[in-house]
């Protein structure tokens, strides 16, 4: 064979195994993409692209908090094992991409906004006793743990869907629920292949931020009423007493999605881009009116929350159980 012919095969096998070369995956590529795609660089930016239904996975109306992000990918050979479909191993790249499109979206600008009111409490707390102003600390979003159960083969090639959302969330950890979907065919319904439940933590240093706090900074939750707090349910007390608990700092970790050095970077925010209250409850009117304020409420949102906690409940106290198990 000659060598124009050997190096027509090894770029017709390269095409065909894009998916799984070296730095694809990571921040040069697939993750960069996503992760850039996605990000709302004020409170005001449109919560999803333009023409973006606010519906879940049935087409029913919801709120933007619960919306699906989807994500399509396809198994090339090299991401096959010798039972000729794709790797179990394998679904956990594209999970990375298919979560980093969705909490990039849902977790800008309100991780910038958040480190920058976290920085002035600090100093303001430091001021207070007297102290040296402390040093600034990088915020993180780390993935705590991804449980994942397998229905049906994915064979080489094939296209199939990835379908995430949040389900819920706590006083510690974010939620996240990942289907991979075969699309339907000839008008038929799509059949499910595999499903995912991730978990995510934002950490400040030591500190663990609440999701909601992110979130109602980025412009998704209203504030709740006055005098009410969100109701303690067991996965929300056990985020703090868990014996099981995330690393002090977010030093040495390495967690995959949407956090590191790109992130803290590209979520960096000046003073004068942080917008004021009067400004942000202006744009949080104009953003709610792509769906039902009046039906979304903060009541109907921490129900639905509460909803989903009970959904993944075996899946938040498994860690504890675990860790209790291999003790003995």
């Amino acid at each position: 064979m000659s060598l124009a012919s050997w190096k027509t095969l090894a770029l017709i096998l390269a095409v065909i195994n894009l998916k799984s070369l070296p730095f694809v995956w990571h921040d040069q590529f697939r993750v960069l993409y996503h992760f850039v795609g996605n990000l709302r660089f004020k409170p005001s930016d449109p919560f999803f692209p333009k023409g973006r239904a606010v519906v879940d996975a049935q087409g029913k109306p919801t709120h933007p908090v619960f919306v699906p992000r989807m994500v399509t990918s396809r198994t090339p050979l090299l991401e096959t094992d010798y039972n000729l479909h794709k790797s179990n191993s394998t679904y956990f790249a594209d999970l990375d991409i298919s979560r980093t499109a969705l909490v990039s979206r849902l977790y800008s600008p309100g991780v910038g906004i958040v480190s920058k009111e976290l920085d002035e409490e600090f100093l303001a707390a430091s001021k207070k006793e007297g102290k040296r102003a402390p040093k600034r600390k990088a915020i993180s979003i780390v993935l705590g743990s991804v449980y994942c159960t397998f229905k049906r083969e994915i064979k080489p090639f094939e296209l199939y869907e990835m379908h995430s959302k949040v389900i819920s969330w706590d006083k510690k950890w974010m939620y996240i629920l990942t289907c991979f979907m075969r699309p339907a065919r000839g008008g038929g319904e799509k059949t499910m292949l595999a499903v995912a439940v991730s978990k995510y933590v934002v950490k400040k240093g030591r500190l663990t931020v609440a999701p909601e706090r992110i979130l109602r900074a980025s412009g998704f939750l209203p504030a709740p009423p006055a005098g009410i707090e969100a109701k303690a349910t067991p996965a929300d007390s056990s985020a703090d007493a868990s014996g099981v608990d995330t690393p002090g700092s977010t030093e040495g970790i390495t967690a995959t999605g949407v956090d590191g050095s790109l992130v803290r970077e590209v979520l960096k925010l000046s003073e004068d881009q942080i917008p004021g209250q009067e400004t942000l409850e202006k744009q949080q009117k104009e953003n709610t009116d792509l769906w039902s304020s009046e039906e979304w409420t903060w009541e109907r949102i921490d129900q639905e929350r509460q909803r989903g906690l009970k959904v993944v409940d075996g899946y938040t106290t498994l860690d504890d159980k675990l860790f209790d198990e291999w003790k003995q």
